[in-house]
């Protein structure tokens, strides 16, 4: 099965000949390299070659949005403290901790002309990260969420960037998609056993693309999985390691040219 991609690529004024597709999605950036969700992370990623890079947001309590998979920093940072309570500015002078703002990401991003695929965490980022990215003109972007009411907000304020709903393993992707008004189907199916590849069958996509929509695959750092998914019709790939897709893999590179 192919796909042609230049009628999404027009709709949204994403760039038409940006690297190779399946679009390398740096999951967190450049993570299993770097501190997840950093600046160095993410242009770690570019250097490494990805065209895009998976990004989380999360929001201060004086309505900032910054870029962090969770709330509380212990997991990443050690510090017994959430996101949600500091201002911005009490969040940036902690020490040791360097969570950017979602502006100096998206700035990164038009500096290395790298895409934004922006998971959306806290309720109430999603509109605030479309109205920067319009002021900015920064079209090479996708914003989406497992959370489908947050899809849907943007779907009904007649957001003009593509909408990606996340689906979790044994949930319906077509039904999600119908329910977040979704224009992609982004699959987390990385846990569903030793080949998860297996899952994503040519009636799934078929049916997706039947319905106007594009697929997105999780964060994959197995080759020899990569090797199967690389080489499926699919928009994009997340993977912590970006060096893994963007050189040969067992001396075959299956990149497309896009």
């Amino acid at each position: 099965m192919t796909r042609d991609f230049s009628e999404f690529f027009g709709r949204y004024r994403w760039p038409a000949s940006k690297g190779r597709l399946p679009f390398c999605i740096g999951h967190r950036g450049a993570s299993g390299h770097e501190r997840e969700n950093t600046l160095e992370a993410f242009r770690r990623a570019a250097e490494l070659g990805a065209e895009m890079w998976e990004l989380d947001t999360q929001m201060t309590r004086d309505g900032v949005v910054v870029v962090s998979h969770d709330d509380h920093l212990e997991r990443v940072f050690g510090i017994d403290r959430r996101i949600s309570e500091m201002t911005a500015l009490e969040l940036a002078r902690l020490e040791e901790v360097n969570v950017p703002s979602f502006a100096e990401v998206a700035a990164l991003g038009r500096e290395t002309n790298t895409g934004l695929y922006i998971e959306l965490k806290a309720p109430g980022t999603g509109l605030r990260c479309w109205q920067h990215l319009k002021e900015k003109r920064q079209h090479f972007a996708c914003l989406g969420s497992f959370d489908t009411a947050q899809v849907r907000e943007l779907r009904d304020a007649s957001c003009d960037f593509p909408l990606s709903v996340l689906v979790r393993v044994d949930h319906d992707p077509h039904a999600l998609g119908d329910e977040a008004g979704a224009d992609i189907l982004h699959l987390c199916w990385e846990r569903a056993g030793a080949r998860p590849q297996d899952l994503v069958t040519e009636a799934l996509m078929q049916r997706a693309f039947d319905e106007g929509r594009e697929i997105v695959l999780w964060h994959e750092e197995r080759p020899a999985i990569l090797r199967d998914i690389m080489a499926l019709p699919v928009l994009g790939i997340c993977t912590d390691l970006p060096d893994l897709m963007r050189r040969p893999i067992g001396g075959e590179d299956r990149g497309r040219q896009g």
